[in-house]
């Protein structure tokens, strides 16, 4: 979600966001200067492979395959699982059908595995193979002793490059990397985003998603980021969703982003959307579409993953003087959640216990920001806050009592949504606000020294907190001009000064950066746990990163210090998978088919009845003419004709004055002609 434009909102300016109107215009085609586009060696596999949900004996493995014609027919998939990259020790494979059913993916839960063991896998279909994929099994308990784990959250597509993917790709230390949510933005094109880099990250479809097929394409869309596709072939995933998966601020029965009527029912787009979801990543699925689940490492950890977006959270209030806002029984987590999270935690014999989750769980003062806009009051700027754990302070207030009461050491709280770093002790009560009057900025909130917390020496402290920054989503400086963004950066963990002293907001938080994007990797021993932060830019591709800081937490002590540097790298690194796929797995009875500098990706919804929506790419500069025949072969209407760059496209077709039968695009690229079928209802 986008808290870091909501403050700005608060604190500085009055904007407005609304959902882009969703104009239809008759065969319209979208052009798309995009260098994110297919590669024709990965055909027919051009969204890459992916794995994740790592167990002892188990993994997910994931590729989509893209068929020559879209005619519905289902296509068979060989899968492959070695223990080494040239497929010499095969030790599982199989075959599965795919279709348009669940959009041509393939996802297979490989079971029968050795505990912490690196496999490579690739798939097989129509006389070609698939990217190797590298992954990894979790370990048992005698064989846990150095875990590192990429984290990650909020990657909008149109915000700027996925450099932060590609560094972690290139990571030969990691188990695997949580995504924290957020991993696809349901906007519009243009709607939020850098609009320097629109013309180069234009999205497909250009409208707001709403429908399967929209999300499905935005799906299809992230995926051909090359930067993306290398991270999932290095390292299995560990994912759950936030908002924007379905839409923004969402909760169990709404969305801040969504309008009943005109974007139809809220329970049946988070139904699409879940759907799309589970196509598309590498996650176990549960009867019910519930993620929260538990990995475990051994005995070294147990990775708790929750859902504090759609399973039980109830709708946001946005006013801090509610006082409905501070009801016992108000819930984020939802009752059966909540439950099987605190029994979770109590009955884990692992030495940490880490909590994968979305959204700010340490309480977040943010009174330090009124004194940069008179205008705006204390209350204007806390209602802002409301969609993280502030909002639904009674059930945080319990889970950390429960934590305390029960002697639970060594627990691990991982962010991600806020699109900035920081770093918390976790303490029920960090300050003792007060109020105050101050000359010209009227009541501001004072903040005594906390009775039950001391900051210096992390007492009181039960747990700690560690946010990672967005992939690329806005911040305070994409949101605010730099100059304010860094007011904002060095005021927020300093003493403020305004004629009064108004003392220390968040003595809890000990690391921010309210500026980078980036990631940070989490590494644990049984010594201790310590969180590493990377920056890198968003508004080019480049090669470089840079570290930021290292916080740790030590075994038993639940309070964070700063680490000299990162921490130290494993001993044993994987080899990489390699960059292109391979000639040869095993020998294939099909021959492979000429190569392809176009792709047509998808064809929604087919069957139809007033619009359909071709989606491809090209690969080079090319002639592209799109033309409509009837079952009869008899040409209809000729829909495209131009000269195109590489990039992502979609054409819509209006049928309204077609009638019901069969039709088929002939789309020709150079001298390359595809035909593809639908079907008018």
């Amino acid at each position: 979600m986008k808290k870091i434009a909501l403050l700005c909102l608060a604190a500085l300016f009055a904007v407005s966001l609304s959902a882009q109107d969703r104009l239809l215009h008759n065969d319209r085609v979208s052009a798309r200067n995009n260098p994110t586009t297919i590669n024709p060696d990965w055909a027919p596999f051009y969204h890459g492979v992916a794995s994740g949900d790592p167990m002892e004996d188990r993994v997910i493995i994931w590729t989509r395959v893209t068929p020559e014609t879209m005619d519905g027919e289902p296509v068979e998939v060989r899968w492959y699982v070695a223990t080494d990259l040239k497929f010499e020790h095969i030790v599982q494979n199989g075959t599965f059908t795919t279709g348009p059913a669940r959009d041509y993916t393939v996802k297979i839960d490989v079971t029968g595995l050795e505990s912490g063991t690196t496999y490579y896998y690739a798939f097989s279909a129509m006389g070609a193979n698939s990217l190797v994929g590298k992954t990894k099994t979790t370990p048992t308990a005698d064989e846990a002793g150095h875990l590192k784990f990429g984290v990650v959250s909020c990657s909008n597509f149109q915000a700027g490059y996925f450099n932060a993917y590609k560094r972690l790709s290139e990571r030969t230390d990691l188990d695997a990397i949580l995504h924290l949510g957020d991993y696809i933005y349901e906007y519009g094109n243009g709607t939020y985003g850098d609009s320097a880099l629109l013309a180069n990250r234009p999205l497909e479809p250009s409208t707001e998603i709403v429908t399967l097929e929209e999300y499905r394409a935005r799906y299809s869309t992230y995926r051909l980021d090359t930067a993306l596709a290398r991270a999932h072939q290095q390292h299995p995933f560990i994912a759950v969703w936030d908002d924007h998966e379905s839409a923004n601020d969402a909760y169990t029965d709404g969305a801040q982003n969504h309008t009943e009527g005109d974007e139809g029912d809220w329970g049946t787009r988070v139904s699409v959307a879940k759907q799309a979801y589970f196509e598309w990543m590498p996650i176990r699925e549960n009867p019910d579409e519930s993620i929260y689940r538990t990995i475990r490492y051994g005995d070294l950890m147990d990775l708790i993953m929750l859902d504090t977006r759609l399973e039980g959270r109830e709708e946001q209030i946005l006013d801090v003087e509610a006082p409905e806002l501070y009801d016992s029984s108000r819930t984020l987590l939802g009752e059966a959640q909540r439950a099987w999270f605190l029994d979770q935690l109590s009955g884990s014999q692992a030495k940490w216990k880490v909590i994968g989750q979305q959204v700010i769980f340490s309480e977040f003062n943010v009174g330090w920001a009124a004194l940069l806009d008179e205008n705006t009051t204390f209350q204007a700027l806390e209602s802002t806050f409301l969609d993280i754990w502030d909002g639904y302070p009674a059930e945080r207030a319990a889970i950390i009592d429960y934590i305390e009461q029960n002697q639970i050491d060594n627990v691990v709280v991982l962010t991600g949504d806020f699109h900035s770093t920081f770093a918390f002790d976790v303490t029920g009560q960090p300050v003792d606000l007060q109020f105050q009057e101050v000359p010209g900025f009227g009541q501001l909130p004072f903040y005594n020294p906390s009775p039950t917390y001391e900051p210096a020496t992390g007492e009181g402290s039960i747990a700690v907190e560690f946010a990672t920054p967005s992939v690329t989503s806005a911040n305070f400086d994409e949101n605010l001009d730099f100059s304010t963004a860094s007011v904002f950066q060095n005021q927020i963990n300093s003493e403020l000064n305004a004629g009064i002293s108004l003392g220390v907001p968040n003595p809890h938080m000990k690391y921010t950066d309210l500026i980078q994007h980036g990631y940070f990797v989490l590494d644990l021993t049984e010594e201790g746990a310590q969180a590493d932060w990377f920056f890198t830019d968003i508004s080019a591709v480049v090669d470089a990163e840079a570290f930021g800081e290292g916080w740790r937490t030590l075994d038993g002590e639940n309070h964070l210090e700063a680490a000299a540097g990162p921490a130290a790298p494993k001993a044993i690194q994987d080899t990489p998978a390699p960059f292109d796929p391979p000639a040869v797995i095993t020998n294939t009875e099909e021959p492979k088919g000429e190569a392809s500098s176009f792709a047509v990706l998808g064809v929604y919804p087919n069957p139809f009845q007033d619009l359909n929506t071709l989606h491809y790419s090209l690969a080079e500069r090319a002639p592209v003419r799109i033309t409509l025949y009837d079952a009869t072969g008899k040409q209809v209407r000729e829909l495209h004709r131009a000269e195109m760059q590489p990039g992502i496209y979609s054409l819509q077709l209006d049928a309204q004055d077609l009638t019901a039968g069969t039709y088929f695009y002939h789309v020709r690229v150079g001298e390359q002609l595809k035909t593809v079928k639908i079907v008018l209802q």
